[in-house]
Parts: structure tokens; C-alpha cells; sequence
């Protein structure tokens, strides 16, 4: 078989396009975009602030975490409001063995709170219940990483903010897969809140004010729905005023891992939350742009490479591998900055294939919710 070596015009407009979306393509990423990190506050600036912790059952992390929450060192005082159901034993026995800490306060959801999402209400009891005006809202399955991890969050709090959003990562033992889809997600949104469009959050950390919750009818809207609450708060009191995201290292939460099943249940439970968020299409068609454009760069190379070979434009199929390459490289040194200024340790080699394969995940997370009963996301039958 004889080679040739032949540059016609159409090979050097399709090598042009081609060497042109490798090196385009990689910037239209979350990963090559930066999070802003601004100057903290003055410490003698920072409010009291209350912890507010609701308990789904989770008696297990909340006796491991609990006393790292109630020892933080924070100089300008806060006290830690614990919720859970009043029949959840293991939890109440975990809370006796504190009960003897000042900063700690703990209240119960009715046995008869029936018709409404029971996450809501208890949040809606625990923001009565706080001491002061500052609610730092998380989940008991989230480790601060020391005792300056309150100090660190409160530098973030202004006095002109409404709303204050938290990054949390997966521990090392969850799935890969969760880790890194958890930060791809998060710098969206973070990015969103950070220009004043705040939308909504898939870290269980925020941090909102009491005086706004009250005044404003806390989740009355929302409370059939029985999921979203992190969701509706972002949405809804995030339109008060400036928000903010809190992104230095210190200020993070790290969530235990969590199964397959429970990962995807939330998944599809946003399908049906994003439908009552108001605005959020910048977020979502930021995604979808960044997305087609991955997606197309590589089914240009590979067609390339396809007509290349039949054709016998050898150089044509040397530029299409050339730029595959230059691809890849560039999207895991991307990934693999993101992932270290977020703290996710998953091998680099791993971008990749998870950057193509999360369009198509989320395909099935839409199908799944197609085919969910409905009836599975509101707290009660109408």
C-alpha cells in the first residue's frame, strides 16, 4: 500500500477547525473558570451566629460531629440548634449526652405534623429557636474540618448580604463519580451567586438571616413539596439582597459518603424542584452551551479521523489525532486545577470520560423522573 502525502484546501479548512475547537472548546468549562475570592472581614466585624442542625435519622453522624460543632472557637459567641423528630430515640440519646454543653439547644417536629415537608418545618422551628440574627443552615452528615472552620464561614457575613453560600465535597470514600459531579455542579452555581444571581445550591451549607426568614413567610410557599429545601432558600432569599459565596478551604464542610441510590434520588428529585425556582436560566444554558461544545469537539475528531482514513488524508488524520490530544490534555490540566483548588483527590485521568459521560447521565436522571410518581415529591396527596 502506497502512502501520499497530499494538502488540498479541504483538508486545511477542516484541520483549522479543528486545531482551533481543541484549543477553544477546553475554556468553555467550569473548570477553567475561577471562583473570585475575596478579602475576608475585620474579625471584630463578626457577628454571633447560630448552627442550626436538622436530623433525618442521621443519629450515627450527628454523635460524631456534634462535638466539633459545639467547640469551635469562635470569639464573638454562637450557640448550635439541633432538630429532629420527637420518636427518633437514638438521636434524643445522643442529645442527653450533650445536654449538659451551654451552647447547645434542641427541639423537636411534632409526631402530628402531618401535610407539609417535615425538613421545612423543622428548619422553620429551629430559625425560631435561634439566639441570634446570622443561621448558618447544614446537614449532620457534614464535618467541619477544625475549630476555626466558624471563624473562617463568619468572615463571609455582612451586614448588606441575605444570603451566604457554602462549598461541600464528598469524603474520600465516596464514588468518584459523586465527588466530581458534586464540585462540576458547585462552580456553577458558585459562580452564579458570586455575580448576584444566586439560584440554588447543591452544598448543604448556607448561611441567611433570621429577620429575612420570618418576615418573609419562611417556605410557606414550598411546604407541599417534600424536597428542595436548600433550594428554595437560595431562591427565594437570595433575591433580598447581595449573596456570597464562602470558598477558602477553611470555611469547608465535608459530607459522608452516601449510597448510589440515595445519589441518584436527588438527582431526579431537582427535576421536579427546578420547576418551581424562579430564574436560573443562565446557570443551566451556561451548562448546556459548555456541554454541545465538549461534545461536538469530539465528534468533529472523530468523524475527521473516520473521513481522513477513508479518503487516505494521511495529514488530515495525523491534525484530527493531533488535535484529540491537545483536547484531552488541556480539559484534564483544567480538571485537574479545578479539582485541586476544590479539594477533590479522583486521578486526572478520570476527567475525561466523566466530563462526556455527564450529559448522559443526566439523559437518564430526566428519564427516571419521567417515569417517577409524582405523587413521591410533594408531602401529601391533593
Amino acid at each position: 500500500m502506497t502512502f501520499s502525502i497530499s494538502i488540498d484546501t479541504l483538508t486545511l479548512i477542516v484541520s483549522g477547525i479543528l486545531l482551533l475547537m481543541a484549543l477553544v472548546t477546553p475554556l468553555l468549562s467550569p473548570h477553567f473558570r475561577r471562583l473570585r475570592h475575596d478579602a475576608p472581614q475585620s474579625a471584630i466585624d463578626l457577628p454571633r451566629v447560630t448552627v442550626l442542625l436538622v436530623s433525618n435519622g442521621d443519629h450515627v453522624a450527628l454523635d460524631e460531629h456534634l462535638p466539633i460543632y459545639l467547640t469551635q472557637d469562635y470569639a464573638p459567641g454562637y450557640d448550635v440548634v439541633v432538630v429532629s423528630e420527637k420518636a427518633d430515640a437514638e438521636t434524643d440519646n445522643v442529645l442527653k449526652r450533650y445536654a449538659n454543653n451551654e451552647r447547645l439547644y434542641s427541639t423537636f417536629v411534632p409526631e402530628s405534623s402531618r401535610y407539609m415537608s417535615k425538613n421545612k418545618l423543622a428548619i422553620t422551628l429551629g430559625v425560631k429557636a435561634a439566639k441570634n440574627d446570622w443561621i448558618v443552615l447544614t446537614d449532620p452528615r457534614c464535618k467541619p474540618m477544625g475549630s476555626d472552620w466558624l471563624s473562617s464561614l463568619s468572615q463571609s457575613l455582612a451586614d448588606h448580604d441575605s444570603i451566604v453560600l457554602g462549598y461541600v465535597n464528598y469524603s474520600e470514600e465516596s464514588k468518584p463519580y459523586h465527588r466530581f459531579e458534586q464540585m462540576h455542579t458547585a462552580l456553577y452555581l458558585l459562580r452564579a451567586a458570586q455575580r448576584g444571581e444566586a439560584y440554588r445550591t447543591n452544598c448543604p451549607l448556607v448561611a441567611f438571616k433570621k429577620k429575612d426568614f420570618m418576615e418573609n413567610n419562611g417556605f410557606l410557599e414550598h411546604l407541599r413539596y417534600s424536597i428542595g429545601e436548600y433550594d428554595f432558600l437560595v431562591n427565594k432569599y437570595g433575591k433580598l439582597g447581595d449573596s456570597e459565596v464562602a470558598i477558602s478551604p477553611q470555611t469547608w464542610l465535608t459530607e459522608d459518603p452516601i449510597h448510589e441510590k440515595t445519589w441518584q434520588n436527588r438527582q431526579v428529585y431537582y427535576e421536579e424542584t427546578k420547576k418551581h425556582l424562579e430564574g436560573g436560566m443562565g446557570v443551566r444554558t451556561l451548562f448546556l452551551t459548555d456541554q454541545m461544545m465538549l461534545h461536538l469537539n469530539y465528534i468533529l475528531e472523530f468523524a475527521a479521523m473516520a473521513f481522513a482514513g477513508l479518503t487516505s488524508r494521511w495529514v488530515l488524520l495525523g491534525v484530527a489525532l493531533l488535535s484529540l490530544v491537545i483536547t484531552c490534555l488541556l480539559r484534564t490540566l483544567n480538571g485537574k486545577r479545578a479539582m485541586k483548588e476544590m479539594g477533590v483527590s479522583i486521578p486526572s485521568w478520570k476527567v475525561v470520560p466523566y466530563e462526556v459521560s455527564m450529559l448522559w447521565r443526566n439523559m437518564m436522571t430526566r428519564l427516571r423522573y419521567e417515569y417517577a410518581d409524582k405523587n413521591d415529591f410533594i408531602s401529601h396527596k391533593v
